[in-house]
């Protein structure tokens, strides 16, 4: 175990101790023991092999949005993917990196006539983080449209997961909480479509992001809507809009979101969205589930 921590310590580009608030959208948590930010699949799969014979956890970082990170870090390894792939073929397929935000795939399949993820313009983080949360907005998600995802198993093994294993759902594929399980790139199956449809698709994702927060520390969407409801508006109807828990706040433009005032710790964070859940369920007897997703916490925040 031993050696491999030493082996861990000495791969090119492995920092140690490196602080995460840096590296996420809330601007909040403590340092990750083992780091590394690259596209180099190899120098991942050996860095992700050395953590699992170390009995260290991984997980993935891409752009940092929809992702709180503890006070006390993460102790383990945290792999960021860094890239700028993404190809647009003749038959509709878009195939990117992990790495690659998920802004460039989007404009990429636009600008190709491709239709279908438009309601991803102005989502933000990383083309992996998108897929393996089923990012999305208005009822769709973009791994709708996966056909397919290459990734890291927990010993670091190449494989692929088809379609027909990817267990979408509404925000969530297999991939949401396998923290060691990392993806590195994934394919896409769109349709053509006319530029005058697509642009008013587009249009209608911009109007429906208007909102939302701007130059905010926030993680975006923090609970899933419910059946049949929205979540910001649920929240409101608790009168919880503009909440203050040390220095996280409910955002006063919109409820669904939780904002870093500038002095949030992790631990404000989510005590603040523990209290929004308890409010929101005694008041109105509505089970709220988070859609951020927690590193270096024992456990999620109380139901």
């Amino acid at each position: 175990m031993n050696d491999a921590r030493t082996q861990l310590e000495h791969l090119p580009g492995i920092k140690l101790d490196e602080p995460l608030a840096a590296h996420t959208t809330f601007q909040v948590g403590g340092p990750a023991s083992y780091f590394i930010s690259s596209n180099d699949v190899p120098v991942i799969q050996k860095a992700v092999q050395l953590a699992a014979k170390a009995g260290l956890p991984v997980a993935a970082l891409g752009g940092g949005s929809n992702v709180l990170v503890a006070d006390a870090g993460f102790a383990g390894l945290i792999v960021q993917l860094t890239s700028t792939y993404c190809a647009v073929h003749p038959d509709g397929t878009v195939v990117a990196d992990a790495g690659t935000v998920l802004s460039r795939v989007v404009r990429s399949a636009i600008s190709a006539n491709l239709t279908g993820i438009e309601f991803a313009v102005g989502i933000p983080g990383s083309f992996g983080g998108g897929l393996a949360g089923n990012a999305g907005t208005g009822g769709h998600g973009i791994a709708e449209y996966a056909t397919q995802v290459t990734y890291l198993n927990a010993k670091g093994e190449l494989r692929t997961c088809p379609r027909a294993e990817l267990d979408v759902s509404y925000r969530y594929t297999r991939f949401k909480y396998a923290n060691a399980e990392i993806i590195l790139s994934g394919t896409l199956q769109l349709a053509t479509g006319t530029p005058t449809a697509i642009q008013a698709l587009v249009r209608e994702a911009v109007e429906r992001r208007s909102w939302q927060p701007k130059g905010a520390w926030c993680a975006g969407c923090v609970f899933k809507n419910p059946s049949g409801g929205h979540a910001g508006k649920i929240i409101e109807q608790a009168g919880l809009k503009g909440k203050k828990i040390g220095g996280a706040m409910v955002s006063t433009d919109h409820a669904n979101f939780v904002m870093n005032t500038g002095t949030a710790t992790a631990e404000d964070i989510v005590i603040l969205i523990s209290y929004v859940k308890q409010q929101v369920r005694d008041q109105l007897g509505v089970q709220l589930e988070e859609e951020v997703r927690y590193l270096g916490f024992d456990s999620k925040p109380s139901p």
